[in-house]
């Protein structure tokens, strides 16, 4: 009894259901939209235009931000179960932690002097954008999640296994990442190289986060014996 899963089942939970989605869609917008900037920037060389959709992502985190508080408050009214208060609030709370990562990634990448960019290998740059693309997949795979888990909750082993999966895929492409930057002389400021280092760790952690929301879920089902 108590659990979050036998909360979802009730239909006094709609509203918060309702939000929930929300606010994983907004999240999967955050990375969706940070592949977008990395794309022209890496590409078509636009620093100007890129730069607006990586504020894109910072407006999209601020609005994720916003739907959180609204599901926390929901969340405290009435008499609920404290291990469904808490239940709910780690899974909003690990949900979030994916639009922080990308807002992260965001708000640096903007910093860094294009001529950083100019001086990467082609392969360098091929492997920072396999890296997003891999990290999309993963969070479309998270929102097709999120939305099973609060509905008939048939596919949601699937949809993780397939997470797991991407992540892993990410962990090796950001190995080879490191190898690649490191072929490469680059004439730029330590403080730029440190920079840079920072953001491909943030980006790696996206999926990290993606994962975490997927294991926590799967521990969810696991425990109320859905799975």
């Amino acid at each position: 009894m108590g659990s979050l899963i036998e909360f979802l089942k009730r239909e006094t939970a709609l509203n918060v259901l309702e939000k929930t989605i929300k606010h994983a869609q907004v999240v999967q917008q955050c990375v969706k939209e940070l592949e977008i900037g990395l794309k022209i920037l890496l590409k078509e060389g636009n620093l100007e235009k890129s730069s607006k959709n990586f504020h894109k992502v910072d407006l999209l985190e601020d609005e994720a931000d916003k739907i959180r508080r609204e599901v926390l408050k929901d969340v405290s009214k009435g008499e609920l179960n404290p291990s469904i208060r808490q239940n709910l609030s780690h899974l909003i709370k690990r949900l979030d932690d994916v639009a922080n990562c990308s807002t992260g990634v965001a708000r640096r990448i903007v910093t860094i002097p294009y001529r950083f960019w100019e001086q990467s290998s082609e392969e360098t740059l091929k492997i920072i954008l396999k890296i997003i693309e891999t990290t999309v997949e993963a969070v479309e795979n998270l929102d097709k999640l999120v939305i099973d888990l609060v509905g008939e909750r048939t596919s949601v082993k699937d949809f993780a296994q397939k997470i797991n999966q991407l992540e892993h895929d990410v962990d090796l492409l950001n190995i080879k990442l490191r190898e690649s930057l490191q072929k490469t002389e680059y004439d730029v400021n330590f403080f730029t190289i440190f920079t840079v280092g920072n953001i491909f760790d943030i980006l790696e952690a996206i999926s990290d986060s993606i994962e975490g929301v997927a294991d926590y879920i799967i521990v969810l089902l696991t425990s109320s014996r859905v799975l």
